[in-house]
């Protein structure tokens, strides 16, 4: 081994040792021992000049004669070194003492300097932040000014061509009408007896006893006036005397108070404020956070989803969808997200979730928020963040098992243009029936809150505000502008606008500026812009409560609608001339145009015109049904899932994992940090905002007790239509009997710990009353 090592010219610098000499029976068996070393074992490097030597000490000064080491003559050299080495550092502790105190005093001054420089930055500071709200008060002002005169010059175009076609559709008209003059005079001269008839006839639409308003009279125009701004849809310029509601008869008045308190006054100052908000100091795990919620006020404690143990579990973030604050988004998955889903798991190494998407077909479902930065005109890697709260577009895929449970498969995070540069994560658990442990799977927990994240701004500001609040809002003023009031359609419509105009009056003025801006990770430009292509986007017919089910992939159930059956009995009796008499009526034309102009509501997906009675059941039956049940469905729950930050939580507070590596990494402290712990005023609004717009109906508002009034034989005496009343105790008869049909759909729910009896006609509210 040595020779191979080091080579045999080397033997002569090594040593053999031998040891052990002082335990030998005799000296002369050491030697022989020794020569058999020499001669045998060791003859090779012997012979090569290697050195033999004995290592013959003993340690008879220390066991034998007693001495401690110092007394050794090892212990005496290591004494030496020791005392060299202590009186090396306590030179080096005088010196290191001499430094601190040194560098003491230059932290004072260097502190000082700090100070005075922080002070000239912050001034500097507020200086150009001066300059720069001037600037942008400049530019806002100029760019007002041209958008003003866009709006002119659109407005005089608009108005241009809608004469110009108006001149040539009574040309054509006209010609058409000479025509058959020509060709077939008898055909005129009946014809112009039957419009005789109908000029001394009160029009069916009117009651009689109330068709003697002048309908030159212009009704409401001159006081219901659309106004037009960059920030909203069209709405009601001023609301009339008799028209508004004072928010203390909206809200409830304690949950109104603190509300109005959150937004001007700092939490911290008020003890009973500051109590409702979580305390980071003492707030280590998400079940500090469910603990507190049974240690709120009584008022406070009301049942929410924070009070069930399993509030985090894949089978309640399900629900939600369909019996959650937004169930009307849900739909079929397109077979592109499918296959792109796919293509991830594949990336993945995910087999067993490309073998559920295979084999699933029709049953995969899907929430997408993707369109979000196209919906505000954002790059599509520009993130989504303002004032450290952060927002996302996930993209979430759900598989529809077998026996009817919905379970979550994948989330993308943040959905910016491709699946490849997206962050999308995978349920370890593919089907609901997986015994894995839920509560500590960080990753995925994290995942579903910024999918609950993405669906409160939809539904909050697309599905709730825009699509009941401010469509329904744009329909009152056009039916004031255009209907008398005693046309059948204004009479079936009005008891559905209660409190509305007065609310929204107050979301545009407060809910959205101060509220919303200040709840979102998104910036007030990109809510605006959010807000404002909801609307443009707002599909009236194909909302319709059968085409949304058949284009979200559900079964028709439209015959099946009280609703509709009620509106069919009024309208029917109402509209004898079927078909026809709906065209002919000069009201319903002109309503048609209001709700789509330029210069009215700017809704256009509305109606042309309504050509038959079919067209016009439809039409007054989703402005019943946006008014009352959909509205109800899309705001009563929001006290039981969003007042329980952690479910549904209107932001993140800290940046979204740029990996799935990011994400896999995450636990329990990072969906801490990523919730408004830190900030009290930004979590009492989350809690508190859906407790303020989720105040329980009063039995007097619900759609059940309108049907039992209007039905009442004196409701005639409050200028209630027979046809409607008439047609009411059939509507009320209908409305008792869905009672047990709502109760029974939510006991075949899966879940039975969270009952679904939102819309029960005793609870739904005849209008947007909040």
């Amino acid at each position: 081994m040595f020779r191979n090592l080091c080579g045999s010219k080397t033997y002569k610098n090594i040593v053999v040792l031998t040891t052990f000499w002082d335990q030998l029976a005799s000296e002369q068996e050491g030697l022989r021992r020794e020569e058999q070393l020499e001669s045998m074992f060791f003859k090779d490097l012997v012979e090569g000049g290697a050195l033999f030597m004995r290592h013959d000490r003993t340690i008879k000064k220390i066991r034998i004669e007693g001495k401690v080491l110092e007394d050794t003559a090892a212990g005496s050299v290591h004494r030496e070194e020791v005392e060299k080495i202590i009186a090396k550092y306590k030179q080096e502790v005088v010196e290191l003492k001499a430094e601190i105190e040194a560098l003491k005093q230059g932290n004072i001054s260097l502190r000082k300097e700090l100070e005075e420089e922080r002070a000239m930055i912050k001034e500097k500071g507020d200086l150009k932040k001066g300059l720069e709200e001037q600037r942008q008060d400049r530019e806002r002002l100029k760019g007002k000014a041209v958008k003003d005169k866009e709006d002119r010059e659109k407005w005089q175009s608009e108005q241009e061509r809608a004469w110009a076609d108006k001149l040539d559709y009574q040309a054509k008209e006209h010609e058409e009408v000479f025509k058959k003059l020509q060709m077939e005079l008898e055909e005129a001269q009946k014809v112009m007896a039957r419009r005789d008839s109908e000029i001394i006839s009160p029009p069916p639409p009117y009651e009689a006893e109330y068709s003697a308003q002048d309908q030159g009279a212009g009704y409401s125009r001159g006081v219901f006036q659309f106004a037009h701004t960059g920030d909203y849809p069209p709405y009601l310029k001023s609301i009339p005397k008799k028209h508004q509601t004072s928010p203390f008869d909206i809200f409830d008045f304690g949950s109104f108070a603190e509300t109005t308190a959150m937004l001007f006054v700092n939490p911290d100052l008020l003890t009973k404020l500051r109590k409702l908000a979580p305390d980071w100091n003492t707030t280590g795990t998400m079940q500090d956070l469910v603990s507190r919620t049974s240690s709120c006020s009584a008022r406070r404690a009301a049942l929410n989803v924070g009070h069930r143990e399993d509030w985090y579990t894949d089978e309640v973030f399900a629900q939600q969808q369909f019996t959650g604050t937004n169930p009307t988004t849900i739909k079929v998955a397109p077979k592109k997200w499918v296959e792109s889903f796919k293509k991830v798991a594949v990336a993945q190494r995910r087999g067993d979730v490309v073998r559920v998407l295979e084999g699933a077909t029709e049953n995969v479902y899907i929430q997408d928020y993707s369109d979000f930065r196209d919906l505000m005109g954002v790059d599509p890697r520009e993130e989504f963040m303002t004032e450290g709260r952060y927002g996302c577009s996930s993209v979430a895929l759900f598989h529809l098992e077998a026996e009817g449970k919905l379970h979550p498969l994948a989330i993308t995070l943040d959905y910016v243009g491709t699946m490849e540069e997206s962050v999308t994560i995978f349920n370890r658990r593919t089907t609901s029936k997986s015994p894995r442990n839920q509560a500590d799977d960080w990753p995925w927990r994290y995942a579903k809150m910024c999918a609950q994240v993405s669906d409160w701004m939809r539904h909050e500001v697309a599905i709730h505000l825009v699509n009941t609040h401010l469509v329904e809002e744009v329909i009152i003023v056009a039916a004031h502008r255009t209907f008398d009031p005693t046309h059948i359609i204004f009479k079936l419509l009005e008891p559905h606008w209660t409190t509305t105009l007065s609310l929204n009056k107050s979301a545009r003025e407060t809910l959205v500026p101060k509220i919303i801006n200040r709840m979102t990770g998104f910036t007030p430009e990109q809510t605006v812009a959010f807000l404002n292509a909801s609307y443009n986007e707002f599909d009236w017919t194909g909302l319709y409560v059968p085409n949304d089910l058949h284009k979200r992939g559900f079964p028709n159930t439209a015959e099946e609608l009280d609703g509709l059956k009620f509106v069919t009995a009024v309208l029917k009796e109402a509209y004898p001339g079927g078909d026809a008499q709906v065209t002919s009526d000069s009201s319903l034309l002109a309503f048609c145009q209001e709700v789509r102009s330029f210069n009215g509501g700017r809704l256009s997906s509305f109606p042309a015109s309504l050509q038959t009675l079919d067209e016009l059941i439809d039409f007054v039956t989703m402005c019943i049904h946006t008014a009352s049940p959909q509205h109800t469905a899309v705001n009563y729950l929001q006290q039981y899932y969003q007042t329980f930050v952690p479910n549904k939580p209107s932001a993140l507070y800290s940046a979204l994992p740029k990996s799935l590596e990011e994400l896999n990494y995450l636990g329990e402290v990072d969906l801490l940090l990523a919730l408004p712990i830190h900030q009290p005023r930004d979590w009492l609004f989350m809690a508190q905002v859906p407790y303020l717009l989720s105040f329980e109906v009063p039995d007097d508002n619900t759609i059940l007790h309108y049907a039992t009034t209007t039905s009442d034989v004196k409701a005639g005496e409050y200028g209630v239509p027979e046809v409607i009343r008439r047609a009411a105790k059939k509507l009320k008869e209908d409305l008792e009997d869905f009672i047990d049909v709502v109760e029974n759909n939510s006991r075949q729910l899966d879940d039975q710990k969270t009952p679904y009896v939102v819309l029960d006609p005793s609870k739904t509210a005849i209008s947007i009353l909040i």
